[in-house]
């Protein structure tokens, strides 16, 4: 019988897919992957969020294979990471002898053990429907269709998705391939479609707002993000017999499991958000089952913060939580929850962030780092929350800002951003005095918006922050990729940047003015004019960022 048969084990069967150093891409085994990931530019599945899951699997295999006991402090740490770091590429024996021990556990498809599945689920779905049943609300768990399972479709059972990215039998089947990889996907990213018994959040890395560090290759890559010591300077808890990742452990059958924050790296990369199992019928997979897993409780994700890849900021009750991203934004707005400040209590840098300031002050990365964060931005609310979109943002900078004597750079980086947005808030209340005393007068948006001024601030408030901070992003990245912290003034540099914040911010402002029409620009509302407002607007950019209005 086909569901009893053992079928494609990841170790041997190409999955998961690269991209060469030819841009191409293709799709290799588990083992081929650590053999030759210095030559592979880096993950290229079909989402970032799919490949970021798949590489928490891939650094989950190294703390594995390379962590032993004998990683006792910090400086072991160091040196066990510079010694990869400096081979260039991973010690494949080491790898694929650890490996071929637990070959058994990496079966895509096995009769009892089947990876990053539970196959009695079926039982344990129907024993945990007991108590949802005396409550009246027990349901009969069917099989959830291929589209449910592939993240580019964010399609529900009982919706089809307009503009769908697949078509035809792209909608309802995969290759053994598309699942393995889609598989990891919905095991971090799922939404509370889990219901059974009720839904405790969606899957763990949709709960965070990712934070990587991107290398030249694959290998840099996987080494920059493999990070040994907590904030603390902590060796985390790899070594250790007791604490595994999921194929060095008995599969866990327990239905919405409450558990603490696991203090192996190995563990907390490969938690298990969802109970799954995968349904193959002629060699494709079908279908899956899917509920409810392991989850923290709101305390045990502030605890011990052993998770590297996502930033922090401070929640009143139980101290910090995970930061999650926020569509709006471009990733150097977020700066100080990147960096930290060291003054700043409010936020806390990444681990992996963290460890790159290690790795600098040790001398042994230099040069510019490449921050990338990727998440999943849900709408909705408690069980409702289904995914909206995707976001990936990019963030070089140099090296030498995070190393510990340059931390006055972060500080004075992080308030003058504060100001700039002040500025651009400005330029927010110039549109919104100009639509009125213009737009509305002459009936552009009377009616789209019923006449509601509320409204009619509001959207233009809104639509010229987002022109502001649009055309400040490619001038912020230029200015930071041009500091020199150890030979430019910081008092010097911050004003360059204020300057240039400023001359944007004015010229956006004189074309709102210049784009009003001639009729309309005496006409006073609220007290003002338009020439009135694009004074204060003037005086009030200045007041913030320094320097006179020559550019006004």
């Amino acid at each position: 019988m086909e569901e009893l048969e053992k079928e494609f084990n990841l170790l041997d069967e190409p999955w998961i897919v690269v991209r060469t150093r030819g841009n191409v891409t293709q799709e290799v085994s588990l083992l081929d992957l650590f053999a030759h990931a210095h030559e592979y530019r880096g993950l290229a599945g079909e989402l970032p969020t799919q490949d970021v899951a798949v590489m928490r699997l891939l650094l989950a295999v190294m703390h594995a294979a390379f962590v032993t006991d004998d990683i006792e402090d910090r400086d072991d740490a160091v040196e066990l990471w510079k010694a990869l770091w400096e081979n260039k590429k991973f010690p494949y024996e080491v790898i694929e002898q650890y490996l071929e021990e637990y070959r058994e556990r990496f079966w895509l498809f096995h009769p009892e053990t089947p990876f990053y599945q539970l196959a009695n689920i079926r039982q344990a779905m129907d024993s945990s429907d007991k108590k949802a049943k005396e409550n009246n609300s027990g349901k009969e768990k069917n099989v959830k269709p291929v589209a449910r399972l592939i993240g580019e479709l964010f399609q529900s059972e009982h919706k089809s998705r307009l503009a769908p990215m697949r078509i035809g039998e792209g909608q309802s089947s995969l290759s053994y391939a598309e699942a393995a990889r889609w598989l990891l996907h919905l095991n971090g990213f799922d939404d509370n479609a889990a219901k059974n018994p009720t839904p405790k959040g969606v899957g763990y890395l949709g709960q965070l707002g990712l934070i990587l560090v991107e290398g030249k290759s694959l290998f840099e890559t996987l080494m920059l993000n493999f990070v040994l010591v907590d904030q603390w300077d902590e060796i985390f808890a790899d070594g250790r017999v007791a604490e595994g990742a999921f194929w060095e452990t008995p599969v866990c059958g327990i239905i919405e499991n409450h558990i603490a924050q696991p203090r192996a790296q190995k563990e907390l990369l490969t938690m298990q958000s969802r109970r799954i199992l995968l349904k193959r019928q002629n060699g494709k997979v079908v279908g899956y089952l899917s509920t409810m897993g392991d989850y923290f409780g709101e305390a045990e994700k502030a605890i011990l913060i052993n998770e590297t890849m996502t930033g922090w900021k401070r929640n009143e009750k139980i101290g910090f939580i995970p930061r999650k991203p926020d569509p709006e934004k471009q990733m150097w707005r977020e700066f100080s929850s990147l960096l930290g400040t060291g003054e700043n209590e409010d936020v806390l840098m990444p681990g992996v962030v963290y460890w790159q300031k290690i790795l600098k002050d040790e001398g042994i990365v230099s040069g510019t780092i490449r921050l990338k964060m990727i998440g999943a931005h849900f709408k909705g609310k408690s069980a409702t929350k289904m995914i909206q979109d995707y976001v990936e943002d990019t963030l070089d900078i140099s090296a030498d800002l995070i190393e510990s004597f340059n931390k006055r750079w972060v500080l004075e980086i992080v308030i003058a951003l504060g100001v700039v947005d002040k500025a651009v808030e400005e330029l927010g209340n110039l549109a919104a005095r100009i639509v009125l005393i213009d737009g509305y007068s002459a009936n552009k948006v009377k009616k789209e918006t019923k006449g509601n001024k509320k409204k009619i601030r509001d959207r233009a408030r809104k639509e010229a922050r987002e022109q502001g901070y649009a055309e400040l992003n490619s001038h912020f990245r230029q200015w930071l990729l041009s500091i020199n912290a150890n030979e430019d003034k910081v008092a010097d540099k911050i004003q360059e940047w204020l300057n240039i914040a400023k001359s944007v911010l004015l010229r956006i402002g004189d074309d709102l003015v210049n784009d009003c029409g001639v009729n309309n620009i005496y006409i006073r509302e609220g007290g003002m004019d338009v020439f009135t407002a694009h004074r204060v607007f003037i005086g009030s950019v200045v007041k913030e960022l320094g320097g006179g209005a020559e550019n006004g």
